[in-house]
């Protein structure tokens, strides 16, 4: 496949690691804000928001940009898949996956009530393997020597 044509997979993937480092550093400031736990509950647009808005504004804007990096992730996956690229396919399935499991902790983590560690763990995890898989897939991305 030509580097024109991989051009926009590897500025997806080059944003999507810019978005995923600002989202550390929101969610490194969300722990530091030292949330104080509430009842678990079910979910409900109005009782999650309530939620996000209990624990700050940090952490409203954390899980804001959880969702996007979500939708951003979906746009990298469409853009990976016609590649017809094996390793970038491969790659580009195991970022979204993460991604997205990483956002079902977090949504776990605020249903909880911000008690569950396993669902913070599975946040972090996750978060991390995207990060590396988004790494790898930029990897396979790039041009050929001439």
């Amino acid at each position: 496949m030509s580097s024109n044509q991989l051009k926009p997979v590897r500025t997806t993937i080059m944003i999507m690691l810019a978005l995923l480092f600002l989202q550390y550093e929101f969610g490194m400031a969300t722990i530091m804000s030292d949330i104080t736990s509430i009842s678990p509950f079910s979910f409900s647009i109005t009782a999650f928001r309530s939620a996000l808005d209990h624990a700050g504004v940090v952490t409203l804007i954390h899980a804001g940009f959880g969702g996007f990096l979500v939708i951003f992730s979906v746009i990298n996956l469409i853009l990976a898949l016609r590649t017809k690229t094996r390793s970038i396919q491969i790659f580009g399935v195991l970022s979204f996956l993460t991604v997205l499991l990483a956002a079902h902790g977090g949504l776990r983590f605020v249903l909880s009530g911000f008690q569950d560690d396993h669902a913070s763990h599975e946040m972090a995890t996750n978060f991390i393997l995207s990060f590396a898989f988004f790494f790898l897939e930029l990897y396979y991305t790039k041009p050929a020597s001439k």
